[in-house]
Order: structure tokens, then C-alpha cells, then sequence
């Protein structure tokens, strides 16, 4: 994620805004620059395709990069596609594209078939992972607000010597006291297998989702698994009439190198 900047302020005649913008860019960073062109080529190749695809239904609140899940699947013979790129703060060199899409069948109502593909970069090393997904509705009562599920997802990579990569078992519970408000709990376990270090923990997850206008929500969400990294993200959803949604993401972690990163995302239903 990106902290605060330091600014220092200077007493100088004005300049043109084009002229003053090159400067600011120029006095940036290589590393800086390059993470700004690939956020702003990544937003507006975005837009071009939702301004393509502009013909979907309403985007729900939960989903995306995030990773704290709702206990909520998509209505019989409805799809979402979501793609987000995330880049590490520090190190431009560490950074993740997603693409996700996930549909629920006319023929079995309640459940979710969904399929992540998953490019990763850290340190000159690359991974490519694809993890398909199942999420079945557990219980929904609309009178109380309350929706549970749980979903079962595979990771297998496609560049190591070993194909399965690990699993994750997790019970999202979502609660709904008000139209604006929904509060989302998670618990779970997961099984990672590394180059033969074989790992398993439980995980846990905790986040709202808060719709401000009919425009903008707010989400925020922190994270962790046992005797693991524990994170944070937040940020905006900004809603593109009833069709998509951008996000525009900031975490951290709070555990280990502490470090940052900046999502930026969108969710495309159909």
C-alpha cells in the first residue's frame, strides 16, 4: 500500500499544470513511476472493457480482491467475473494479477462453481496458479438478515514439479442489521503444500461492507490464519451505474515485513 508522501512546500512563480505534472512524475522514482503507469494502463484497459460489457446486472458489495467471503452465492443462471492487480509497495518486483469468475446454474440453485487464475511475481520468481472453487448456501433468512455458506477451493500450479498446491475449507457468515450495513465472518482452515513443506492452520476473517450512496461503499476487512500472517485491507467501491464496480484497495500487514500493497480491481456480473 502506499503511506503518506513526505512534501516539501517551495516559494516559486507559478508554472503551466502540464509542465508542474512532469516535474512531479520526474522527481519520482524509477520503481514509482513504472507501479503508476501499470496502475493507471491496468484502470483504463478496466473501463474499456466494462464500457464493452456494459449490458449486466447489478454488481453485489462482497467479492473482488477481498478476501474475507460473504455467505451469500449468485442467483440461479447469474455470473461475476472480477480481475484485480496488486503491487507491492516497497518492491515493484512483487506483484499479482487475478482473474476470477464464478457462476451459479439455473439447474442447481444454492450452488457456486467458480474458477481463479493467478499470476504471481516476487523476487524474479514467478507462479501460476489455478484454483477452482465450489460455494454451497447453507442457510438464508432475508427477514433476519443472515446468510452462511461454505466454500471448498483447490490450488494447483502450473510451474513447479508438484501439481496440488493446497486447499482451503471456510464458513462465511453474513449478517445484515440494516440495508447499508452487512458484517461478514469468516472461519476456516487451510493446507498449503511448498516444495514439499507441508502446512496446515485455521483461518479467520472479519470485515463490513457500508453502502454510503448509491455510488460508493465502503469495505474493510482484517485477516489471518494460526501462527501465520495477520493483514488488513480498505477502501473504496465505487458502483458504475448498476453494471460494475471499481475497487481501489489499500493493505497492510501486521505481522512479519509489515508490508504494503495497492489493489486496484473491478466486478462485472452477467
Amino acid at each position: 500500500m502506499y503511506g503518506p508522501t513526505e512534501m516539501t512546500t517551495h516559494n516559486q512563480q507559478a508554472t503551466p499544470r502540464s509542465k508542474t505534472s512532469s516535474s512531479l512524475l520526474s522527481d519520482l522514482p524509477v520503481s514509482q513511476r513504472r507501479g503508476l503507469r501499470r496502475n493507471a494502463l491496468f484502470i483504463t484497459t478496466t473501463l474499456g472493457i466494462i464500457a464493452a460489457l456494459s449490458l449486466a446486472s447489478k454488481a453485489h458489495a462482497a467479492g473482488g480482491s477481498y478476501v474475507v467471503d460473504d455467505g451469500a452465492v449468485n442467483d440461479p443462471g447469474q455470473c461475476n467475473s472480477d480481475v484485480w492487480y496488486t503491487s507491492n509497495r516497497h518492491d515493484r518486483s512483487t506483484n499479482s494479477t487475478v482473474l476470477d469468475t464464478a457462476c451459479t446454474f439455473q439447474g442447481l440453485p444454492g450452488f457456486q462453481w467458480g474458477l481463479t487464475a493467478q499470476r504471481d511475481r516476487s523476487e524474479g520468481d514467478t507462479l501460476n496458479l489455478l484454483s477452482p472453487q465450489l460455494k454451497a448456501q447453507l442457510l438464508a433468512n432475508k427477514d433476519l438478515g443472515i446468510e452462511m455458506a461454505f466454500t471448498t477451493t483447490g490450488h494447483f500450479a502450473l510451474d513447479r514439479g508438484h501439481a496440488f498446491d493446497g486447499a482451503d475449507f471456510t464458513i462465511p457468515f453474513t449478517y445484515q442489521p440494516f440495508e447499508a450495513l452487512r458484517i461478514n465472518v469468516d472461519a476456516g482452515w487451510t493446507h498449503a503444500y511448498n516444495d514439499g513443506d507441508q502446512q496446515h492452520a485455521w483461518t479467520w476473517g472479519t470485515g463490513f461492507e457500508y453502502t454510503v450512496v448509491d455510488s460508493l461503499t465502503l469495505i474493510a476487512e482484517r485477516y489471518g490464519q494460526q501462527g501465520g500472517d495477520q493483514s488488513w485491507q480498505a477502501g473504496p467501491r465505487l458502483h458504475l451505474g448498476p453494471n460494475v464496480d471499481i475497487d481501489l484497495v489499500l493493505g497492510r500487514n501486521l505481522t512479519g515485513d509489515r508490508d504494503q500493497w495497492l489493489t486496484t480491481g473491478a466486478t462485472l456480473r452477467f
